[in-house]
């Protein structure tokens, strides 16, 4: 990753976005010092982060991709090991880890071998594994990667409370997962940041150029002027629905003048306009829209450099 600054703030819940290859792990193994930055820094807590800095790291539970654990081993005795490496006390151990095995819903499992468990199961495991230290800070990377659908849910819902009183970053692939949990995202494209802020403003900062129609007239009259509208220049699909008419507006339509065309082209073959909206981004859009700018930004630069060569 190349001139990154990001701060993130207690109870800050951030989603980290990116495309393969963007620089997701090593901006979260840098967090977690696993990585030394060949220039600038990372502090977690107010304290540099380095490989040696266990201290710091006790604060912070963890979460990779596909996690494995010893497969002859069952949830009682990897947690009970695990809190050992943290040097809880006998007294603690217990409590501590019958709390979090009720927490994850692994109780009826507890005694069981890992080599039987589902994905699911796994999963619920490793998040327990990561609040054994009761970190201030959650590290988890595509948490919901392989899950089922209700695994996913379960995953969700855990989340959204722990966000209550700890700080998350949460990498995942699953645009859906970071709208649901997330109030915060940072994306990145070919090692660089390309945002960081609210969702909110992720999606509110990018150009309304998605409006549904809802229309009324003869249905075989309604798909003649669609057609008609697909053939103008101004349009980045369009989809007709029944009586409803979707579209996107390409990158450089003037949205007074595409949206005058419409009307016009429906006005022209006696369709009637019942309603119009302006469909709201939703962060996989937003996302999505981003990094084709920051693509299209790189392409124009690297041909300019190629040119002056």
């Amino acid at each position: 990753i190349n001139d990154v600054t990001l701060r993130i703030e207690p109870g800050c819940v951030l989603g980290l976005l990116g495309p393969n290859g963007a620089g997701k792990t090593t901006f979260l193994r840098l967090v977690l010092g696993l990585h030394r930055p060949t220039a600038g820094w990372v502090k977690v807590f107010g304290k540099l982060m380095t490989p040696n800095a266990a201290g710091v790291r006790r604060r912070i539970g963890y979460i990779p991709t596909n996690p494995q654990f010893p497969r002859g081993m069952s949830p009682i005795s990897y947690l009970d090991y695990i809190a050992r490496l943290f040097g809880l006390p006998a007294d603690a151990r217990k409590p501590r880890l019958a709390s979090l095995i009720r927490a994850v819903d692994l109780l009826p499992a507890s005694g069981e071998p890992i080599a039987g468990f589902s994905n699911g199961m796994t999963a619920r495991l490793a998040v327990a594994a990561s609040l054994i230290n009761e970190p201030d800070l959650l590290v988890w990377d595509e948490p919901t990667h392989g899950l089922d659908i209700e695994a996913r849910r379960s995953m969700l819902e855990l989340i959204k409370t722990l966000s209550r009183d700890k700080t998350l970053i949460v990498s995942s692939h699953n645009l859906s997962d970071i709208d649901e949990v997330c109030n915060h995202a940072a994306v990145l494209s070919r090692g660089q940041l390309i945002y960081s802020g609210s969702l909110q403003d992720l999606k509110g900062r990018m150009r309304r150029n998605h409006y549904e129609l809802d229309l009324e007239g003869d249905r075989k009259t309604i798909a003649k002027a669609a057609q008609v509208i697909k053939g103008l220049s101004d349009f980045k699909s369009v989809q007709l629905r029944q009586r409803r008419l979707e579209f996107r507006l390409s990158e450089d339509a003037s949205n007074a003048s595409a949206l005058a065309n419409v009307f016009m082209t429906l006005a022209d073959n006696k369709v009637t306009v019942v309603s119009i909206r302006s469909v709201g981004q939703q962060t996989e859009q937003a996302f999505l829209d981003l990094v084709e700018k920051e693509e299209s930004r790189g392409f124009t630069r690297a041909y300019q450099i190629n040119e002056a060569a």
